[in-house]
């Protein structure tokens, strides 16, 4: 029975912490799920960074915080943009088990999410970062489920297999 307290060695009973099913041809429901995730807030990333920038720096803007807001609003989009052909490279290597997808596509969720959750602090960026963020987040919980690991184990190799 696996332990009620968390601790630095997992019970080898515990179903959260290992995959205990067989590892198939075909990429685990978690792992496709994921990706899905990835691509859909890829796209949003997208027309969220092309929406501010066409919608530029308004004119209600104050002339002295008018630079730093172009400034900022330049960011948030291109960052948004690029960040997110980043993340739809990245998760088209999901199917292959690449691990180095998993940790580039880990890494630039993580850029993404600082980079929308500042620009809403900041008054940049809308709602519509919130939804990425959030997006974002469930697709990194399917990216790194048991089952996605051990595809991923398989596909890339395992330094750690066979080691009890």
């Amino acid at each position: 029975m696996a332990g009620m307290f968390p601790t630095l060695v997992s019970d080898p009973n515990d179903r959260n912490r290992r995959f205990t099913g067989e590892v198939g041809e075909t990429w685990p429901d978690a792992l496709r799920r994921g990706y899905v995730l990835c691509l859909i807030s890829a796209v949003l990333m997208l027309v969220i960074g092309f929406a501010l920038i066409a919608a530029g720096t308004p004119e209600r803007i104050d002339d002295a915080v008018r630079d730093t807001f172009s400034r900022n609003l330049r960011l948030v989009a291109w960052g948004n943009i690029v960040l997110a052909l980043v993340l739809a490279s990245a998760a088209a290597y999901f199917p292959k088990g690449s691990k180095t997808a998993r940790r580039v596509a880990g890494a630039t969720i993580g850029l993404t999410v600082f980079l929308n959750l500042a620009g809403f602090v900041v008054g940049v960026a809308g709602w519509a970062s919130f939804v990425v963020v959030i997006v974002l987040v469930i697709a990194l919980f399917f990216m790194f489920r048991p089952a996605a690991n051990a595809f991923v184990d398989e596909r890339s190799g395992d330094p750690w297999r066979g080691v009890e």
